[in-house]
């Protein structure tokens, strides 16, 4: 059970490989629990330079999540946002074990 309530879903699809033009090909999609939190901020990305998120999501306990997957989420507006992480941030308890993912985007 997440410390936040997850009523809404995203959709994280995992790369399966390269065509002969170096263009990814889709690989498997999972619908996924989460909360979303549409709003702008400057962080620091996995390479630890400044980029803007436009949209935080929060996975339950250690999500099964990477640099490479593309993100789906659709508001209840119904607009459609794919887009890559930039940075991944789990949040532990004191024991060390995970409690939710900081996903932003």
């Amino acid at each position: 059970m997440a410390w936040i309530p997850l009523k809404q879903t995203v959709i994280i699809t995992k790369p399966a490989s390269k065509d002969g033009w170096g263009v990814v090909i889709p690989g498997v999609s999972t619908v996924v629990k989460a909360r979303v939190s549409e709003e702008t901020r400057v962080i620091k990305n996995n390479l630890g330079e400044e980029a803007v998120s436009n949209m935080t999501i929060y996975l339950s306990r250690l999500a099964d999540v990477s640099y490479d997957d593309t993100i789906t989420f659709t508001n209840e507006l119904g607009v459609t946002i794919n887009r890559k992480p930039m940075l991944i941030q789990p949040k532990r308890w004191i024991n060390g074990k995970a409690v939710l993912t900081e996903v932003y985007v």
